[in-house]
């Protein structure tokens, strides 16, 4: 391992921050997501799961190298616009794998954090791009690839100016076919005795098969693990790509509160998410949300009464001052009961009442204005 000059092991564990995430610190850090995107609503509703779960990080593969050329190869730029999105909306990092150098230049300003697959492990052009870029790179390990291999592919990321790897464990080639992949978890302890870089463990790939990823992912951690990727779909069986090694939103979401357990009997923590806490940022933004729709369909369903005030109503007693009167102190009185502040009543319904009022003179001189039309159509006739 002499040429390990930069990979190699050093005094202190290196760690990586991301916009506040730290991989390679304490904190076990969760990474999730479908294996490829497909669609805005796959991945708006897949960050929504990641973040409920307590994830920090959002992946999606928008170029796939696949086996065979008629797989489904990625969405491209289209993808990347939808995941770059659901991690925004969910104020979520995210994660996608690059192929070749058009790939890196199209994501590169795009993505929080860029990822190099197994089948690009030894792809060493690519490897010394990734090294003159200022982002992260989740580094996998190659299909059969040696510890040793898999290092020295560091060593070019970090030989060409770029300090922040992490190490990907992603499972090897055996000839155990019972699963996709063997998953090596004494490679996350060889890899830590012999390099100072974080290392993660993806289960999903390592199985190919979802009933194993808990177990796998809990033990990953339990070896050394400082993070996770695991692979989630909103709806398996539809998806394009890996669906039988895909978790469930809900089995996604019940793992996470497992980790936390095996993360503490070995000194590390896992946030467990934030569906039992009521009072989060997020959570009390989306109570706002909700109650803020609610008020627009109340004032569309008003409007639509509004109209049918205004067919009995004679022009010259559309606006009706005491009524505006009477109506605006019984929802102040009302407002006081409910500790909503007067001054918030006063200044709302007045505008109410104004739109509602020039609303129903539009509509009855519209109306007059046809009726007077049609009279001279009809005398005109005559």
């Amino acid at each position: 391992m002499k040429d390990l000059k930069l990979a190699g092991l050093k005094a202190e564990r290196s760690s990586i921050e991301v916009k506040g995430v730290t991989i390679g610190g304490k904190e076990i850090i969760l990474i999730g997501g479908p294996c490829a995107v497909e669609s805005s609503i796959q991945m708006s509703q897949s960050a929504e799961t990641v973040k409920k779960a307590g994830g920090k990080i959002l992946r999606g593969g928008v170029f796939k190298p696949r086996t065979s050329p008629y797989s489904f190869q990625g969405l491209g730029r289209e993808g990347l616009n939808y995941l770059v999105q659901a991690a925004k909306e969910q104020d979520l990092l995210c994660v996608t794998e690059v192929i070749d150098a058009p790939s890196l230049e199209l994501v590169v300003d795009e993505i929080d954090i860029i990822q190099i697959g197994a089948r690009n492990m030894q792809n060493f052009e690519l490897l010394k791009m990734a090294g003159k870029i200022n982002k992260p790179i989740i580094l996998k390990r190659g299909l059969s690839a040696t510890i040793e291999e898999w290092l020295l592919a560091a060593e070019y990321i970090l030989s060409a100016g770029n300090p922040q790897v992490i190490l990907c464990e992603r499972g090897i080639r055996t000839y155990e076919p019972s699963t996709r992949n063997t998953l090596d978890l004494s490679a996350v302890g060889v890899a830590k005795e012999l390099s100072h870089l974080p290392v993660i463990v993806d289960p999903s790939h390592a199985a190919g098969r979802r009933d194993l990823i808990a177990s796998l992912s809990k033990a990953a951690i339990a070896c050394g693990a400082d993070g996770l990727l695991i692979e989630m779909h909103p709806n398996p069986a539809e998806a394009v790509s890996d669906g039988a090694q895909s978790l469930h939103p809900e089995q996604f979401i019940q793992l996470a509160g497992e980790l936390g357990v095996v993360a503490e009997s070995v000194k590390r923590i896992f946030a467990c998410g934030e569906t039992k806490d009521e009072e989060s940022l997020e959570s009390l933004r989306n109570q706002i949300d909700d109650i803020d729709q609610t008020i627009i369909e109340c004032l569309a369903a008003r409007m639509q009464i509004v109209k049918k005030v205004a067919d009995q109503k004679r022009l010259d007693r559309v606006k009706d001052t005491a009524r505006e009167r009477e109506v605006l102190q019984r929802l102040i009185n009302l407002g006081n009961e409910l500790e909503l502040p007067s001054e918030l009543v006063k200044k709302i319904y007045p505008v109410i009442f104004e739109v509602a009022v020039q609303f129903q003179i539009k509509r009855k001189l519209v109306k007059e204005k046809d009726l007077d039309l049609s009279l001279i159509s009809h005398l005109g006739s005559k």
